[in-house]
C-alpha cells in the first residue's frame, strides 16, 4: 500500500469524448496531448505509442474518441 498512496487514480476512460480537458489536472485539451504528456511510470508506452504508422495512431485516437 505505501508504495501506492501517493499516487493519483486514473478515471476509467468512458465517456472520455465527452471532456474537454484531460489528465487530471486538466492540462491537455486533445487525446494526442494527453498520450504525450504521460512521464514516470506510461514512459514505455508514450515511446510505443510514438513508433506507431500514423495510420495506427489515428486509429486508437478514433477508438478513444468512441468512447
Amino acid at each position: 500500500f505505501e508504495s501506492t498512496a501517493n499516487k493519483i487514480r486514473t478515471a476509467p476512460l468512458w465517456g472520455v469524448r465527452l471532456h474537454s480537458r484531460l489528465m487530471h489536472d486538466g492540462a491537455a485539451v486533445t487525446l494526442l496531448d494527453a498520450i504525450r504528456r504521460h512521464k514516470g511510470e506510461a514512459e514505455q508506452v508514450t515511446e510505443k505509442f510514438e513508433k506507431l504508422k500514423s495510420s495506427e495512431k489515428e486509429a486508437l485516437l478514433e477508438f478513444l474518441r468512441s468512447l
